[in-house]
């Protein structure tokens, strides 16, 4: 996935319009359809800019060939896939990893149990 889609990714998620990434981010509205439409990299200081206002890294939104550029290593790639695969799990499940942390350990172990064994059996 390229940096524009996970913008775009990220953007839903948050619930912010295209217009209001733009205006807080203080880059070209029109930008942001355009990269998506050529699947471009913006400008270090664009990329940056976009990360902050979506208080993401800018590893996240970087896609794997970009990191593989970056990088010193096959390690680091992985390294690096694995951190986004846990930010994005984190984010769409947030809600209940949270609620889940409020119970009392008595409640949520048992509830545990059950998730890893339903997991479990999926595999």
């Amino acid at each position: 996935m390229g940096f524009w889609a996970k913008v775009e990714q990220e953007r839903e998620y948050q619930g912010l319009s295209r217009k209001e990434l733009a205006f807080r981010a203080n880059i070209a509205y029109q930008g942001i359809g355009l990269g998506l439409e050529r699947n471009s990299m913006p400008g270090a200081d664009t990329a940056l800019k976009i990360a902050k206002v979506l208080d993401v890294p800018i590893e996240y939104l970087l896609d794997s060939e970009q990191l593989a550029i970056q990088s010193d290593g096959k390690d680091r790639l992985q390294n690096e896939a694995l951190k986004m695969r846990d930010i994005e799990l984190y984010k769409k499940n947030q809600i209940i990893i949270e609620s889940l942390e409020k119970l009392p350990l008595s409640v949520k172990e048992p509830i545990v149990q059950m998730i890893k064994k339903l997991a479990a059996n999926i595999n």
